[in-house]
């Protein structure tokens, strides 16, 4: 791994200069792209919910549902990435689980991050930057296992959890958890809109907001698998992405649908494939570390 200080300062300069980028195509030209070396899926725990309704506004009124909790480790040559951090690792073997709306949706975790890097070599302290989808606790509930990483926030999601609380009891606990766990990052990178991290077309955040202010997905690209989006919350299941259903806890409605539209717009373009964080039919169906996408 190359030095910490050294990796720092390449991606504050190339964080810098970028920070205003909205033309994904900008760096690339299509199939001419870099790619990175491998995208694992990380196992970072499993919900239960007891209102699909919350989801799915208008239908499954007091259904229960499942969701996975999925994180990805990219390997960009020297460099390894995390995009989210999941549940809380102690939570690990609680029967009673953990839980940032304990009245909706308990969380589970089967496997540490930890243990399931270790599985292929790798410790916490391998990886150099963490990319953060948005700040809720169960995508930044581990972001303490990297106080050497690189954390890359929007500038929009950091401000919302350091304001004044919502007004919105439900919200107002989510804001005040995140702003707990993310706590001060000692490398923290507040980015706007669209960055292509390496400059090479491998790594892409895309801004993708409405979930949360400042929401972002990320688009990476595959020597044979071509070019993935991890959907961080742009979209909870399949078929709220296919029909633009918006959850009640998304903070707001028409960004959330714009964001939708734009992504599958972004997959047209590029003939990506959609991994969707928390559809568990879609996510037990996906290659698991220490199998790997390349």
């Amino acid at each position: 791994m190359k030095s910490l200080s050294a990796t720092a300062a390449v991606l504050s300069v190339a964080l810098a200069s970028l920070a205003n980028v909205s033309d994904l195509s900008a760096t690339d030209s299509g199939k001419s792209a870099s790619t990175i070396d491998r995208l694992y899926r990380v196992d970072c725990g499993h919900s239960l919910a007891n209102d699909e309704s919350v989801w799915t506004p208008g239908e499954n009124k007091g259904k229960s549902i499942e969701f996975s909790s999925t994180c990805y480790l990219i390997q960009h040559g020297a460099d390894y990435l995390m995009w989210d951090t999941g549940v809380p690792e102690s939570t690990i073997g609680d029967p009673k689980g953990w839980s940032t709306l304990p009245s909706l949706i308990v969380y589970h975790l089967d496997r540490t991050i930890s243990s399931q890097l270790a599985a292929i070599g790798l410790k916490p302290a391998d990886v150099d930057y963490v990319l953060v989808s948005h700040t809720h606790g169960d995508h930044i509930g581990n972001i303490g296992l990297f106080p050497d990483a690189t954390v890359v926030v929007q500038q929009a999601e950091y401000q919302w959890i350091n304001s004044p609380p919502p007004s919105d009891p439900n919200l107002n606990t989510l804001v005040t958890l995140a702003r707990k766990l993310l706590g001060q990052p000692r490398r923290l990178e507040l980015v706007t809109g669209d960055i292509d991290l390496f400059r090479d077309g491998s790594v892409k955040l895309i801004s993708t907001p409405g979930h949360t202010p400042g929401s972002q997905s990320l688009m990476v690209h595959l020597p044979k698998s071509g070019y993935v989006i991890l959907s961080g919350d742009v979209a909870h299941l399949e078929d709220n992405f296919e029909r633009d259903i918006v959850p009640a806890l998304n903070v707001d409605k028409s960004e959330s649908v714009a964001s939708m539209d734009r992504i599958k717009k972004i997959m047209a373009e590029y003939d990506a494939q959609l991994f969707i964080n928390h559809d568990k039919h879609q996510a037990d169906q996906l290659k698991l570390l220490p199998d790997y996408y390349d």
